[in-house]
């Protein structure tokens, strides 16, 4: 067996014998090498053939790395599926669409896209909308979907009966003013239909039509269990519910699944994710063999013991503590700033004084972390000030630029004549045409009357009575170009093709002519990456390489670069740095204040905090500030509990002295009646030899080696020396000297 060098816990978790396992990973215990391996042992010394094999991973970065590890073992990878879920059910309903009532070219709509029509069918049921009502209907109808699929199809006949629903309906009501039951379910089922005749799915519904699949059609469900005997599913803890039931649904055939997660890194319950489907698993197989991963490979000994401590106080988890035979390493650094500036000024001087200390260090080594992403205006502030390259993660991902979004919308409607969402937005990029909302508005309705897509509306001139002549031209001309371009796209590969379009439709020339040099660098960019997908997949198609876009993640945009990482926590997960800074550790902030309603809100965001310490392999640094002004307003800020618990953890702890103790030595009248500290006779150096120390500062002890000031108090400056950590010296004695 040639399986990859494994300690005893892995290895047994590897080899474990068929049937529901349960692997409980701790951070950076290696995961992945042991879900490669039990790939491997299942090909090599089970008989499994690969292309029984389905692996699901929750990034697609993730899953991308377990095909590369794949690849370099002798088990025939390429008939393995390995991808997201989300790319699991695209692939699954793009092969099972007759069954559906959409083609299988179905556009995938983004959040954006999403809200965009169903504020379209709000608007067509209430007289006044707000975005509050918006959001809330996504919510909620994500909600529904997630977690009663059973029930969403038919939700005009269970409204009245199903008490989740009836708890969705009073949500609704609230955030539309008392609306009743009949126009909230009119918006519920008005989206649905929407969708449908757009030929499109937004992400939870890729998860949603995959379980009514599997629910509806037993002989579909019955082939990919046929297809798939072996489950292996990665960061187990990330499922929800609809996700949990469709790998039950699939493996309780032959009951060869295999599960990989922590609880303690369960950090999306946002997206629906359910922490406790570790427990659930544990109670529906219960002669399912559980292992625990402990030993951890990429921190040192002091960020894990900071970790261990912040994750002891949750409760209802599975009993784990990380260890490691890595170094003991630097304490974890704590610093108060004043405010946002002095923290940015303090976190970026940090990076710079620790590459002059050690020159091989990469910026790529640095992530500056953060809870929202607010707060990283005052930290690329003074990165630019200091002219060093970083990387936001967490705000917009590159194909939710405006400028790419419009390249899209062309693609998309070239692909998908049904997507009105993407006609509407192609009418007047990249230049104006003169098409404005009024006319939209009358084309939506012709749509509607005809039962054709926008597109097709516009094809034919008898439709446009409606419109003068001016504007049955405009429209007229448009037609004749999605025309060209969907010839085009016949005869040429999906990299030709999105070169050709964006030469005819002048998208570079257009950003340049108007200064925009960025978005038009975006474009560039743009077409280089539909040119290595093509030359990774020779034969995809335009529809792939818009699955592939629509699926997109923002880590995915994390390509090894030089840059420093600024990032919220949840954009980081599976990530590692040598050096983390967790910023903007004040209560309310971190943790949020509407966490503090309810205990699972704060399980959760202690679970994100004990993530954000465990991307660290050698030095972790928790900063907080006295003040902060944010959205709109100056603050007084306060410790958070995260960071006061990592400053009780490294107090000394002494046994406290009794009132007679000190009376015996003579400690309680020097207590209370201090005299003056004598000046030695060698006053040290002068004022002004002292003033010359700054926080920031690189200097050097005869003793201790080379650090860095951290905080200067009188005379007294804490410095951490690099590989002695840190000491608090008097300036005006102790050997030092500034190097920089």
């Amino acid at each position: 067996m040639n399986l990859q060098k494994l300690n005893d816990a892995q290895f047994q978790a590897v080899t474990a014998p068929l049937g529901p396992t349960l692997v409980l990973a701790g951070a950076g215990s290696g995961k992945t090498r042991v879900l490669t391996n039990r790939i491997l042992f299942l090909v090599q010394e089970c008989g499994v053939h690969p292309s029984e094999i389905l692996a699901i991973t929750f990034t697609n970065k993730a899953a991308n790395e377990m095909k590369r590890r794949l690849y370099e073992f002798d088990c025939d990878a390429r008939y393995m599926h390995v991808s997201t879920i989300h790319s699991f059910c695209a692939a699954l309903l793009r092969n099972e669409y007759q069954s559906l009532k959409f083609g299988s070219n179905f556009s995938i709509y983004d959040e954006s896209e999403k809200k965009g029509v169903l504020k379209q069918v709000v608007k067509s049921v209430f007289e006044e909308t707000t975005t509050q009502m918006v959001d809330g209907f996504a919510d909620s109808i994500s909600d529904i979907k997630n977690n009663a699929p059973d029930v969403m199809g038919d939700i005009v006949a269970l409204a009245e009966k199903d008490e989740y629903l009836k708890d969705q309906l009073d949500k609704l009501s609230y955030i539309s003013a008392g609306a009743d039951n009949d126009e909230l379910l009119k918006v519920i089922n008005g989206y649905s239909d929407k969708m449908t005749q757009n030929n499109a799915m937004d992400f939870d519904d890729l998860l949603y039509f995959a379980h009514k699949l599997f629910s509806e059609f037993p002989e579909i469900l019955d082939k990919y269990r046929e297809r798939y005997r072996y489950i292996l599913i990665d960061e187990f803890q990330d499922t929800n519910k609809v996700q949990y039931e469709i790998f039950k649904m699939l493996a309780d055939k032959y009951r060869n699944i295999f599960v990989v997660g922590d609880d303690d890194q369960s950090i999306y319950s946002w997206r629906g994710a359910d922490a406790y489907n570790l427990k659930k698993f544990e109670r529906d197989y219960p002669d399912c063999r559980i292992y625990k991963l402990e030993q951890n490979y990429r921190s040192t000994k002091r960020i894990l013991e900071v970790a261990n401590e912040l994750i002891s106080k949750n409760v209802n988890r599975f009993d784990k503590v990380l260890w490691t035979d890595n170094p003991d390493g630097l304490k974890v650094q704590l610093f108060t700033a004043y405010n946002e500036l002095d923290e940015a000024y303090y976190v970026v001087e940090q990076i710079k004084n620790l590459r002059y200390l050690d020159p091989d260090t990469r910026l790529r080594d640095f992530a500056i972390l953060m809870r929202v992403n607010a707060l990283s205006r005052s930290f690329e502030q003074q990165l630019q000030q200091n002219k060093i390259p970083y990387k936001v993660f967490g705000g917009f991902k590159f194909f939710e630029r405006k400028e790419i979004k419009d390249v899209l919308a062309y693609l998309r409607l070239i692909d998908n004549p049904y997507d009105s969402e993407a006609f509407v937005r192609a009418l007047n990029v990249p230049a104006k045409r003169g098409i404005g909302d009024t006319t939209v508005g009358k084309l939506r309705n012709l749509s509607v009357e005809y039962g054709l897509p926008m597109i097709d509306v516009i094809s034919d001139e008898r439709n446009l009575d409606v419109f003068n002549s001016s504007m049955r031209a405009k429209l007229g001309d448009f037609y004749k170009l999605t025309e060209e371009l969907t010839e085009l796209s016949r005869t040429k590969n999906a990299a030709d093709f999105v070169h050709a379009m964006l030469d005819i439709l002048d998208f570079r020339k257009i950003w340049q002519d108007l200064g925009e040099e960025d978005r038009a660098m975006n474009i560039d960019e743009f077409e280089e990456a539909v040119v290595e997908f093509q030359k990774t997949n020779p034969d995809a198609t335009l529809s792939d390489w818009l699955q592939t876009v629509s699926l997109a993640q923002d880590t995915d945009e994390a390509d090894g670069g030089d840059y420093v990482t600024v990032a919220t926590i949840h954009a980081v997960k599976g990530l590692e740095f040598r050096t983390v800074f967790v910023v903007g550790l004040e209560e309310g902030l971190f943790p949020t204040s509407r966490s503090s309603y309810e205990s699972d809100g704060m399980q959760e965001e202690r679970r994100l905090m004990y993530v954000a310490a465990t991307r660290a392999e050698e030095r972790l640094y928790l900063t907080c500030a006295q003040s902060r002004f944010m959205w709109g307003q100056r603050k007084n800020g306060y410790p958070s509990r995260y960071y006061n618990e990592v400053r009780k953890l490294y107090e000394p702890h002494r046994k406290p002295l009794s009132e007679r103790e000190l009376s015996d030595d003579g400690l309680l009248d020097k207590l209370i009646n201090r005299e003056p500290r004598q000046t030695p006779s060698d006053s040290g150096k002068t004022d002004k030899e002292t003033a010359v120390f700054r926080v920031g500062q690189i200097v050097e002890h005869a003793s201790f080696g080379k650090g860095i000031i951290l905080r200067i108090d009188r005379d007294i400056a804490d410095v951490v020396f690099d590989g002695v950590g840190k000491k608090s010296l008097n300036v005006r004695f102790a050997p030092l000297k500034v190097i920089k």
